[in-house]
């Protein structure tokens, strides 16, 4: 039989437990919420600027319709393969880097400031 004293450091010790399980799913949770975000924000980006670059002329971004030549259609059935296989490949190794981040421990530490000069006595 435990005494109070031993009852209540176990119960701690459990507790304890309980609580760095918590902090690490939920630092591996805002880990790959981060990264994710990050991850999709490069490849999107990347779709974005080349639109903007070369869109215009060679497809007719922006453009309607009705106004695009036969040149401009082309390239858009091309354009758009190419984004929908960027997209797709992206987002399936955008959820296997969450998958990789969930077969790690993860320990978030938090940001942390060192303030050097009149605070270190010099």
């Amino acid at each position: 039989m435990f005494s109070k004293e031993e009852q209540l450091a176990l119960l701690r010790r459990e507790q304890d437990g309980f609580r760095h399980e918590r902090i690490s799913g939920d630092s591996k949770n805002r880990l790959k919420k981060i990264s994710d975000k990050k991850f999709r924000t490069c490849f999107i980006f990347a779709l974005s600027e080349f639109e903007r670059i070369f869109g215009m002329e060679l497809w007719g971004h922006g453009l309607k319709e009705d106004e695009l030549n036969d040149y401009h259609l082309a390239n858009r059935i091309l354009w758009d393969l190419a984004r929908k296989n960027i997209l797709d490949k992206g987002n399936v190794q955008a959820r296997a880097l969450g998958m990789e981040i969930d077969l790690h421990t993860i320990k978030f530490e938090g940001y942390q400031m060192q303030f050097k000069g009149a605070f270190d006595g010099k």
